[in-house]
């Protein structure tokens, strides 16, 4: 899936600059809003969502509708951004294996991880993104992790 969207008055971005390759891993269904401000319109994304927001028996069974819903986050998510998207789809629940499953196939200049807050997550997903938020760097790629409230604002996710 490729497409193009987004405008040129993406906060945080420069207008003059080449764009980067961005792997945007995220556990958060609307996330977009809070993300813009990191991805500009010259950046080519991939968008990754975890499959972790189900039940502990659907994680165990590895449940068809999570899957299934979170393709369908991703292809949202990957519409909302600005930039070009090169792929949108639903990852594993380990968000360090579905990073380093995307890191496959798309060499990231940038891997932005967005997570909800501690207190709003399940159990899955609080194990899914545990290391996730303690990362700096996944084989020498800058790792940005942000944490993306409901209402859609992110900000910088503290060290833990």
């Amino acid at each position: 899936m490729t497409h193009a969207s987004g405008g040129a008055d993406t906060p945080g971005a420069d207008p003059n600059a080449g764009g980067r390759n961005i792997l945007v891993v995220s556990t958060v269904e609307h996330s977009a809003a809070g993300l813009r401000q990191y991805v500009g319109p010259a950046d080519a994304i991939k968008v990754v969502v975890p499959v972790v927001r189900q039940g502990i028996l659907d994680w165990l069974a590895n449940d068809e509708r999570a899957f299934s819903r979170a393709e369908s986050v991703a292809e949202q998510t990957a519409e909302d951004l600005p930039g070009t998207t090169v792929d949108s789809s639903a990852g594993e629940a380990d968000v360090a294996l579905a990073i380093r499953d995307a890191l496959a196939t798309f060499a990231a200049d940038e891997i932005l991880v967005a997570v909800r807050a501690g207190d709003d997550e399940g159990i899955i997903e609080s194990m899914a993104t545990h290391d996730a938020r303690k990362q700096r760097s996944i084989d020498g790629i800058p790792v940005r992790c942000v944490v993306v409230s409901e209402y859609g604002d992110a900000t910088p996710a503290p060290d833990e």
